[in-house]
């Protein structure tokens, strides 16, 4: 387990292995799942990521890990199904490799 860090308002992150991060602050305490993988932009049309750990409600940050093609604006979510996946929309000729969390 990581050694919590306190932030300006008090609250405190702790990152334990099981994936799950815990936040309090006050008498509330929340927890919730960051998971993580991988998809290839195919440069033409949307991608659809089969991940079904994504709810309704999951924060899906996407980044580049492999330069392929020509790289153009960081691909945007369109669509996410609960329990399915989502899919992604790129640009022209980008068949680069990216990585997503999924927090929530």
């Amino acid at each position: 387990m990581v050694a919590p860090s306190t932030y300006p308002s008090g609250s405190q992150q702790v990152s334990p292995p099981n994936g799950q991060v815990g936040i309090s602050q006050g008498p509330q305490i929340s927890q919730f799942q960051m998971v993580s993988g991988t998809f290839v932009a195919n440069g033409a049309s949307a991608v659809t990521v089969a991940d079904a750990r994504v709810t309704a409600t999951s924060i899906i940050l996407i980044s580049l890990n492999t330069v392929g093609g020509t790289v153009g604006a960081v691909p945007a979510v369109k669509t996410i199904t609960a329990g399915t996946g989502f899919t992604v929309a790129g640009t022209a000729s980008d068949t680069s490799t990216y990585s997503y969390l999924i927090i929530g």
